[in-house]
């Protein structure tokens, strides 16, 4: 009897610690709402391109940033850095205002994947906001400006990927740039900001800003045309170690657009798939695996235990 009441306790162990797993993994997959929480951002490039229209029936409103001269970099507080940081800003407009936490890593995933030199990036999942810093330094600044011998330097954020992204979703409202950069001398905005203020001397330095702001007429850039140029600065080559040379490809991240998936079936195989008219939704399926997974695991332990169940009993005759 001893035995038997060991073994049925052990089995009912088994039995419940399978009903927890159960539990938290079905927990797991349910959407969570954003609450200021650092969001991974993935080193690993995404398969295959987004599928779109993203969010289809909701409106997403977004903005970005850039500054180009110094800042204070993550994992480098305790000094100014030369750089250039990107910031872009996803919310959902109306609508009731809930963008999720899940729904701001797959955008991450989805738009900011991959990793370089000189180069780091934080994510966030705020209220109703999803923010992503990116830092660029030393040559991977050069994605950002150009500078020839005579001291002429051109600068642009990257408004074609930027544009890329927001054409993407089924309805959108890129409705700011804040353009600024630092160490720049007679310098001039392009392509009609909605606001401007020039050559601010800072110390021993100029500081000129841009403002596409659509609520005041302007239209977003959508190439990666200099959207600002002037004469560098020896503050520039100097203290921010600004290098003569042209533009530079953009690397990370990585475009999503540019990816051709890769076969994941044999033509004939899929042929034949295609055929049998598998038309089962991508949450339906995903639930199905989730469940059949969890009987599955119960299934074992319950089989573990009528296996020691019938050794006791041996045991015991």
């Amino acid at each position: 009897m001893m035995v038997m009441r060991g073994v049925g306790r052990r089995v009912a162990r088994w039995v419940a610690c399978a009903v927890v797993a159960a539990c938290c993994v079905a927990g797991a997959v349910l959407p969570a709402q954003a609450d200021d929480g650092p969001v991974p951002v993935p080193t690993a490039p995404p398969t295959a391109p987004p599928s779109t229209p993203l969010f289809p029936g909701r409106t997403i409103r977004m903005w970005a940033d850039f500054d180009f001269g110094e800042d204070i970099v993550p994992g480098r507080e305790e000094e100014i850095t030369p750089a250039a940081r990107l910031e872009l800003v996803f919310s959902e407009w109306g609508n009731g205002w809930n963008l999720s936490e899940q729904e701001c890593q797959e955008l991450v995933s989805t738009f900011w994947s991959g990793t370089g030199p000189d180069y780091v990036v934080e994510a966030t999942a705020g209220s109703n906001e999803c923010t992503i810093d990116a830092y660029y330094m030393g040559e991977a600044r050069h994605a950002f400006y150009s500078l020839d011998e005579s001291g002429h330097m051109q600068v642009r954020p990257p408004m074609a990927y930027l544009n890329q992204i927001a054409t993407s979703f089924d309805d959108v409202l890129f409705g700011r740039l804040y353009f600024e950069v630092t160490s720049i001398n007679d310098a001039r905005c392009n392509a009609s900001p909605s606001k401007e203020d020039l050559n601010k001397l800072l110390g021993i330095a100029h500081k000129s800003t841009c403002v596409w702001d659509v609520d005041d007429g302007a239209t977003m850039p959508t190439t990666d045309d200099p959207l600002m140029e002037g004469d560098a600065e020896d503050y520039f080559t100097g203290k921010l170690a600004g290098m003569v040379g042209p533009f530079a490809a953009l690397n990370p991240p990585v475009n999503p657009f540019t990816i051709t998936p890769a076969p994941t079936t044999d033509p004939a195989t899929g042929a034949s798939a295609a055929a049998s008219g598998d038309r089962s939704e991508p949450g339906e399926s995903s639930s199905t695996g989730l469940l059949i997974g969890i009987g599955a695991a119960i299934a074992v332990l319950l089989l573990v235990g009528t296996g020691a169940l019938v050794v006791a009993l041996r045991r015991k005759k």
